[in-house]
Formats: structure tokens, C-alpha cells, sequence
């Protein structure tokens, strides 16, 4: 990897957050097509695990999102994670899950296609 950092802008016609996923989504594609251009034999997924920073910028039609990423060095640790505590209040009904964190604030799983099967732009 390089100490380089990539950085990424993509419009959304949307000011409401749920619909800036596909913004987002082609963002995050971008950096790692960036790394690649640079000489790093990086995949998308080399991309879990590393810090996204995302900054949003208000349009005249939505939101300019900018998703920027610095690679860490190859050997070197990953961040620390934060336990979160279980969405539901702290019942708890599966031991299994403690070991995740939520991806969300509804504690769900994050899906960056919304679901969709389409392919990108489509």
C-alpha cells in the first residue's frame, strides 16, 4: 500500500440520508480504482476494516458526497473497534450477537445497495 490519500466525489439529487447509498456506494469503488491507478494491487475488498471518511456537501439539487480514505501501511494494526451496546435496549436474546457491532443505529446491517441487484449507474 502507499501513504497516498484518495479521495472521491459523487452527486446525490436527494437532501435526505437514506437515499445517498448509491453516492456512497460508487465513492467508496472510485478509491479503490484510484489505489489501483497509483501502483497498489488493491481490491475492494482491502477497503473493510480501513477508516472511510465521508463528508457531505449541500447542492442546489441535494448533496455532493466525498468519501476520502488513507491506506494504512502494510503490517500495521487495525484501529481499535467500539463495542456498542445491543439496539434494543440491552435485552438479550442471542449471545452470538454480542460479538458484532451494529452497523446501524437500528442495529440492522448496513446495506449500501438498499437491496437493489442493479448494477451501478443502471
Amino acid at each position: 500500500m502507499t501513504d497516498r490519500k484518495f479521495s472521491a466525489t459523487e452527486e446525490s439529487t436527494s437532501k435526505h440520508p437514506q437515499d445517498w447509498g448509491r453516492a456512497m456506494a460508487v465513492a467508496i469503488c472510485r478509491l479503490a480504482e484510484m489505489a489501483r491507478e497509483a501502483g497498489d494491487p488493491v481490491h475492494h475488498e482491502a477497503l473493510i476494516g480501513e477508516d472511510l471518511h465521508l463528508f457531505v456537501e449541500d447542492t442546489a439539487d441535494g448533496v455532493s458526497i466525498t468519501m476520502s480514505w488513507t491506506p494504512r501501511e502494510q503490517g500495521a494494526s487495525p484501529p481499535a473497534t467500539i463495542a456498542l451496546p445491543p439496539a434494543d435496549g440491552g435485552a438479550d436474546d442471542d449471545a452470538d450477537d454480542d460479538a458484532e457491532t451494529p452497523h446501524s443505529a437500528s442495529g440492522q446491517r448496513f446495506d449500501p445497495t438498499g437491496g437493489s441487484t442493479a448494477g451501478v449507474g443502471q
